[in-house]
């Protein structure tokens, strides 16, 4: 043999004994028992703990992969309950109704998953899952539809009795009203003589609570527009004299609990399905995860984190009754649906799946401690990749009035001229209720015809019983700001 294969023979044994060397020192490691492998992982979560910085280590992110360690995780908003809550959404409804910016807020639960360089991870990737759980993000309210007359000055409750004045709430903001009642029908017929009045306040139905802020935790919060509907000189339906502002909101969501979804759940849309919007297509849901880098950004990308988001929402609407028409209040009989306006009422609930949200952004190792006691390991900033094209379904049916009930009106017909609500004091969501389900005996006895289906042989080309309103729109996250805490809070 010549002295170049000579050469050239011991190039390739050098070569194959270093790559034989490289898989002896994996092999150990890769062979470990699953009780060797839980040990490991122990020792990895009290590193963790001890010291956040550490998962940046590459000696850390070595054994992490070749255990598959997973850290639990709390992705937690941060600065959602004050006005100048950061979490921004949009959703644009079109030119009909406009763009919607809500606040979000809240937290969801989620796993780091460190990933095996040798299987094709770039150094620092890790895996990041968004798991279905009681853990969710919320929503300012989302007001949908408007009436100038609700805050116009001049404008009055008791026009229905009176006819004196206008129509509108622009004085139901404070003091004590009076509902008139009569002995019985016929007095009621000819208008007098009066039987009494009935005492009222304005309470929780005040159209001044209504308050431009991008804040969660309350249903009085629609999202940081002073005036959010449309006021442009192309998207003015009518001509305002004045733009209409959020106390002008007759037709709105009530705050969204966002939850991630269960990824394979398959929603069925059709016109007799309770999900969604009546008649749309089926969807299977995904999951929710996807991808970030410990060190900087994703090798390949120009940001550190890549995730898709696939949510479940019930979303119950909130109505604001106005110029009813008259049916007076007679003496020992039911309450009728004039003494509510001016008030709002909640309906039923429609679940709702929001899809294929996709996020980017950036991760930044940062330990702390929060001001609540839990262990930060990062700070995280997402936004939209690109507008996520969403259809969601409101319910028109009202269910109960926003006000708690009195004298069990839920279940008992109450009698006037007996208070059927406390006015001061909002009942919780009824999100458990369904959308045109039986309503609270007060709703029944007002009296108020249940939203029934159509029947094709009367002349209707679809069965939707009428009960909801579907609107299709843009999704975009503007801007989230979260901590990511470990472990479960």
């Amino acid at each position: 043999m010549s002295q170049r294969g000579v050469i050239r023979l011991l190039s390739v044994v050098v070569a194959c004994g270093l790559l034989l060397g490289s898989f002896a020192a994996v092999a150990p490691a890769k062979s470990l028992s699953p009780k060797a492998k839980a040990k490991v992982r122990s020792e990895l979560r009290k590193q963790v703990n001890k010291n956040p910085r550490v998962i940046q280590r590459k000696s850390f992110l070595k054994k992490a992969s070749l255990v598959n360690f997973k850290l639990p995780i709390t992705v937690r908003l941060r600065g959602s309950s004050v006005a100048s809550n950061p979490n921004l959404a949009s959703i644009d409804l079109g030119a009909s109704l406009g763009q919607r910016r809500i606040g979000l807020g809240g937290k969801l639960a989620g796993e780091i998953s460190f990933k095996d360089s040798f299987d094709g991870g770039a150094l620092g990737n890790v895996d990041l899952s968004l798991n279905p759980g009681p853990k969710s993000l919320s929503t300012t309210s989302i007001p949908l539809l408007w009436n100038t007359s609700v805050s116009a000055p001049g404008t009055n409750w008791d026009f229905p009795y009176t006819g004196i004045g206008a129509t509108g709430c622009g004085d139901f903001t404070a003091g004590t009203f009076q509902a008139p009642y009569f002995a019985n029908a016929g007095d009621a017929a000819v208008g007098s003589p009066v039987a009494g009045y009935v005492s009222t306040v304005p309470g929780i139905d005040n159209p001044n609570l209504l308050t431009a802020t991008a804040a969660v935790g309350s249903l009085n919060n629609l999202g940081p527009d002073t005036n959010p509907f449309p006021q442009s000189a192309q998207s003015v339906p009518y001509g305002f004299a004045q733009p209409p502002s959020v106390k002008d909101s007759v037709f709105r969501t009530a705050p969204l609990d966002l939850q991630i979804a269960t990824a394979g759940t398959e929603v069925l849309q059709s016109d007799a399905s309770t999900n969604g919007p009546q008649g749309s297509q089926n969807l299977v849901v995904g999951k929710s995860g996807g991808q970030a880098n410990l060190f900087g950004n994703i090798p390949g990308k120009t940001y550190g984190i890549d995730v898709t988001v696939n949510l479940a929402t019930r979303i119950n609407s909130v109505l604001r009754s106005m110029d009813p028409d008259l049916i007076p209040l007679i003496n020992g009989q039911n309450w009728t649906a004039t003494y509510a306006n001016c008030r709002q009422a909640y309906t039923g609930a429609v679940q709702n799946y929001i899809t294929g949200v996709k996020l980017i952004g950036n991760l930044r190792i940062s330990p702390g401690i929060t001001s609540d006691g839990f262990l930060r390991i990062a700070k995280a900033t997402l936004t939209s990749q690109e507008p996520a094209r969403i259809a969601l379904a409101a319910c028109l049916s009202p269910y109960s009035l926003v006000a708690s009930e009195l004298l069990s009106s839920d279940t008992v017909s109450v009698p006037v001229p007996n208070l059927p609500t406390n006015d001061s004091v909002a009942r919780a969501t009824p999100n458990t209720i369904n959308c045109n389900a039986t309503p609270t005996k007060l709703i029944q006895d007002a009296p108020t015809a249940p939203l029934t289906a159509a029947a094709l042989a009367n002349g209707y080309s679809t069965t939707a019983d009428g009960s909801r309103v579907s609107v299709s729109g843009d999704l975009n996250v503007n801007n989230v700001s979260a901590d990511v805490l470990i472990g479960d809070h």
